[in-house]
């Protein structure tokens, strides 16, 4: 018993006799504290979030036309992190493409770049793409284009 009322006695000396830092009061104030954002300033910026999300919307589409394009256009949307907003039209033109996949590659002769994009682009979204002709094809295309 007296070791805890010993213990309790130290904690109070060392709470009284704590040191003040005495620093200067802040340069900025409490400006930050007291922010508040204007309402009508927060619409206007809302509609003009889903305008440019519309915008998006309609080149995403755009894009469908061109297979290589539509996979450059997608993975430009996940590097700049604003997938998320278009997950049910990216998932769409991604299964568009998968599902012609082999005549694509058939039809096209697409450089190595081009097909390690859709490989990686496919594989991130949860395709399973078969690795083996996806090299075989990009091998074939490099020794297509060192033969000409």
């Amino acid at each position: 018993m007296e070791i805890g009322a010993d213990l309790a006695a130290n904690t109070n000396q060392q709470n009284n006799s704590r040191r003040s830092g005495n620093f200067p009061p802040s340069l900025w104030g409490c400006s930050f504290a007291s922010f508040s954002f204007p309402q009508t300033e927060f619409e206007s910026y809302s509609r003009q979030v889903e305008e440019l999300k519309e915008n998006v919307k309609d080149m995403l589409i755009k894009s469908k036309e061109d297979p290589v394009q539509n996979i450059e256009f997608i993975n430009l949307l996940c590097r700049l992190g604003v997938s998320y907003h278009f997950d049910s039209q990216i998932e769409n033109s991604l299964t568009e493409i998968f599902d012609d996949l082999p005549n694509l590659l058939e039809k096209n002769d697409y450089d190595l770049y081009t097909l390690s994009l859709l490989f990686r682009v496919l594989r991130q979204h949860g395709f399973k793409m078969p690795c083996g002709e996806c090299i075989l094809v990009a091998f074939e295309t490099l020794i297509n284009i060192s033969r000409k």
